[in-house]
């Protein structure tokens, strides 16, 4: 049996600020990578493989900690998209962040719906969108977080929220216009009567 490596004192505290500090923009990132399911539990890998590499980790810097974890977690990610076949429900739970309030039977089905088509439109935005725009949503993070999480410049991370957002807005005021009237295709426009004239013209 190998050898119990010794933890600095303190470790598990030092642990857990770990934890609270960097949990929320992990679990965001994977939440923008893969679906809400894979996202928690290779967030708890992550953690997993930290707890770990403590000794390593409590060595590092806040930022040295950060990248340490975040590549983790990327690695993570692409290992879980080789295998999965579908991301159709990816951040689906970011559409439940608002509180639900007083719905009526009526209400709550119009949020399913609403839950729903929200849903599939983010899993159709760019992954790079995609990604950013959980990580400042799901996770709360603000541009220099993200940015330094995913080693972009902070400008980048602005653009790509707010081009993700507005993808997501357009796309879905498309999709509550309603369609224009369809043509009848046994109608041929062109072969209208031929004017009759009146009795009053003939005469």
């Amino acid at each position: 049996m190998p050898p119990t490596e010794q933890r600095p004192s303190g470790a598990g505290e030092k642990f857990a600020v770990m934890f609270r500090e960097q949990q929320p923009g992990l679990h965001a990132y994977l939440l923008g990578r893969t679906d809400p399911a894979q996202a928690a539990d290779l967030t708890q890998e992550v953690f997993l493989r930290a707890w770990r590499h403590l000794p390593e980790l409590l060595a590092r810097t806040a930022g040295g900690q950060r990248a340490w974890l975040f590549t983790v977690a990327r690695n993570l990610a692409v290992d879980a998209g080789r295998r999965a076949q579908t991301r159709n429900d990816a951040l689906a739970s970011m559409t439940a962040l608002a509180p639900a309030g007083h719905r009526s039977a009526g209400d709550e089905a119009q949020a399913v719906d609403d839950v729903s088509r929200v849903s599939a439109a983010i899993g159709r935005l760019p992954e790079d969108l995609r990604v950013c725009l959980a990580m400042a949503t799901a996770g709360e993070l603000n541009s220099a977080e993200i940015a330094a999480a995913l080693g972009i410049p902070a400008g980048t991370v602005r653009y790509r929220v707010s081009r993700a957002r507005a993808l997501l807005r357009q796309e879905l005021l498309d999709a509550d216009r309603p369609p224009g009237p369809a043509a009848d295709p046994d109608v041929d426009v062109d072969a209208r009567p031929a004017h009759r004239p009146t009795e009053r013209q003939r005469s």
